[in-house]
């Protein structure tokens, strides 16, 4: 990990202890963006030339034990406070060296901030701390930076505490309070191509660890399976980040990654596969005014007319953008559908508590 307060990360250090900023972004010496309530930001270039920068470089990557070089241009990293950093150099980047930091968001610490924020409700907030304690399987939709890794670690923070928790991530990212975790981070082969473990490998070794419940940062290839079949062998409660842009998307995402597999299934028994694997989806959104909001938790409720059914349980209901202020306008609303996992709601939490956490109308 790399200290940001290290003299050579000065000319940024401002920036990485701005509260208020969520995303650093220098596309080279001459431009510096910042993401601030959601919304981009330019501001004065802190650099002079790319060979400043390749300084810059140099001193974030210098104690994380990885490298990046003409043969290597691209690298993942974490800095000491959590924030994750991207850094693209020569031939890959024209423009010079690419950085980009997201920074670990502290300012989030349970449901209630999240609240605060207009992220969701109340009810939606009692629903997700029920799913976690029903032992529910979750997939965390959305774009970059819509806040799925946030909502992944806040819902970690209402699992039982006996319960033996690995954490599978491409670069380490989450911040997990738990008194039984293990944490496995991908790690790219040598220079010799040895010494390697990817994503899946990592997922299939877990399976032998005695795990209760498996989290995985992001899935996006081969271990899309390894995954599904976790969360089918006794690993209920088991939780993955997936990029998509709607929970049906999330579903086509998942179907692409199994099919590209090869493995010798017809597509009616993959989309079998990820309706008994996954209980729920939860989409992330940033709307045009800058709040990120969960915008829907869609529960999975099987096979029909050749694909994997949705059905919405919470939804954000988008009416139009305000003509002065720019802000969105319009709640959140509550199907009033009774899931399929109703009776494992109902065993974690009660009947009446379920029955008002699902209650049709404004959420």
């Amino acid at each position: 990990m790399a200290d940001i307060d290290k003299p050579g990360v000065f000319p940024i250090r401002h920036l990485l202890k701005d509260p208020e900023i969520t995303e650093v972004m220098l596309n080279g010496p001459h431009q510096l963006f910042v993401e601030k309530g959601g919304q981009m930001h330019s501001l004065k270039p802190v650099f002079v030339d790319a060979q400043q920068m390749l300084a810059l470089v140099d001193n974030l990557i210098a104690t994380t034990g990885r490298a990046v070089n003409a043969k290597a241009p691209m690298v993942d990293f974490r800095l000491d406070d959590g924030s994750r950093v991207n850094i693209v150099i020569a031939p890959v980047a024209l423009n010079g060296p690419i950085v980009t930091i997201r920074k670990f968001t502290r300012s989030l610490r349970a449901f209630e901030d999240m609240v605060a924020r207009k992220t969701m409700t109340v009810r939606m907030a009692q629903f997700l701390d029920a799913a976690v304690k029903a032992r529910l399987n979750v997939i965390y939709s959305g774009g970059t930076g819509t806040g799925k890794t946030t909502t992944l670690g806040l819902m970690c923070g209402r699992m039982d505490p006996s319960d033996r928790v690995v954490v599978i991530e491409d670069t380490a990212e989450l911040d997990l309070n738990l008194p039984h975790c293990v944490r496995l981070e991908c790690r790219p082969p040598g220079i010799d191509g040895a010494g390697g473990a990817t994503l899946g490998e990592l997922l299939k070794n877990s399976l032998r660890m005695r795990p209760t419940r498996i989290l995985v940062g992001e899935i996006r290839g081969e271990e899309a399976f390894e995954m599904l079949h976790a969360m089918t062998s006794g690993h209920d409660g088991s939780m993955a980040v997936l990029h998509a842009s709607s929970p049906q998307h999330a579903v086509s995402r998942l179907e692409l990654m199994l099919l590209s597999r090869g493995l010798p299934l017809p597509l009616w028994a993959i989309q079998k596969q990820i309706a008994t694997s996954v209980d729920i989806i939860i989409q992330h959104t940033i709307l045009k005014d800058g709040v990120r909001r969960i915008t829907s938790i869609a529960e999975v409720i099987g096979v029909h007319d050749d694909q994997v059914a949705l059905n919405p349980i919470f939804e954000f209901k988008l009416e139009r953008y305000g003509t002065s202020d720019g802000r969105a306008v319009g709640g959140f609303v509550a199907s009033g559908a009774r899931p399929k996992f109703y009776d494992k709601l109902r065993l974690a939490v009660g009947a009446a508590q379920t029955d008002a956490i699902l209650a049709a109308g404004a959420a």
